[in-house]
This record gives structure tokens, sequence and C-alpha cells, in this order.
């Protein structure tokens, strides 16, 4: 596992959606509407406090069930409003402004956007790799559904951390 002290280099912050900024409130393993989440303010404080001089956070998401089941606009207004409520909880516990916004995959197919590929992080290539970090819940541990954020970190050459151990910093 990282050391806490390791992340105070980190700049930009990679994070899936699902399981790892926000879970169910109806305790589904996939939400019922557009509005059955609840954010993890746990994760939230972690970021402010293991991240001193973080300046990005980007949503990352495969988001396989748009438009079989979500309405795509119904999601956008949904990831907006999570985006909105992370800038202001983190500038209100940091006194900092730091940028968030997200990227995500609406197609089952395998592109490039799609983790674990490195589509969505393909913006941030002309950083410094020790600079960026992933956090996620595909981790490919037991019991995991997939490895698909770890992998897309490996492929992209940059540091993992699954949500769980990354709480227990």
């Amino acid at each position: 596992m990282t050391e806490k002290g390791y992340l105070i280099k980190k700049k930009v912050l990679f994070i899936d959606l699902d399981d790892t900024i926000i879970t169910t409130i109806s305790g589904n393993t996939f939400p019922t509407d557009v509005t059955d989440f609840k954010i993890r303010k746990e994760v939230l404080d972690k970021i402010v406090d293991a991240f001193p001089t973080l300046y990005y956070v980007e949503i990352v998401s495969n988001q396989g069930g748009i438009p079989q089941f979500v309405d795509e606009q119904d999601f956008i207004g949904k990831i907006k409003a999570i985006e909105s409520f992370m800038q202001k909880y983190l500038r209100n516990h940091t006194g900092r402004n730091i940028f968030v916004n997200s990227m995500y995959c609406p197609s089952h197919a395998e592109i490039e956007m799609r983790k674990p590929n490195t589509g969505m992080l393909e913006s941030y290539s002309s950083w410094k790799k020790s600079e960026l970090i992933m956090i996620g819940d595909a981790s490919g541990k037991e019991g995991d559904f997939s490895d698909s954020d770890k992998q897309c970190a490996e492929n992209f050459g940059i540091e993992y951390i699954d949500i769980e151990d990354f709480l227990k910093m």
C-alpha cells in the first residue's frame, strides 16, 4: 500500500464514480434511477486530508447502462450535480479551488474511451506521471467485478490505489 506522505506531490486525481465516490441509497448493486445515489463523504474527507497540492479531480467512469437503462441527459444532470458538490466541498474544506470534471464512456464496446483503455486519461498525457494517481473499486481483488480501474492506471503508467485501501491510509 502507498504511504500517505507520498501523495503530497500528486496534482491530478482520476477517480471512479460508482462505489468509489458514490453508492446507491437503495443498497442495490445498480441504481434504480438517476436519483438513487449518495456521495461518500468519507472519500471527500480523505481526499482533502491526503492531497494537499491537488489541482484537478477527474471523475472517470464506464457507464454501459446508457442508453439502455438510463437517459443520457438525466445522467449528465446527475454527474454535473456531483461535480458541483465536490468542487464546493473541496473548496470549503481546503480553502483552494480544485477543479472537478468528469468523463464517461456510455458504451460496452471495446473502444479507447472505455476503461481499462486510457482514452479518458489522455488529455493529461503531457503531465509528469509522478503527479497523477487513480483511485477506484475495480481492482481485481477477490470479490471485485473487474480490474478495469487498476488496469487503466497501469496502462497509462500511473499509480493506482483501491478505494478501500485509500480510506484506510
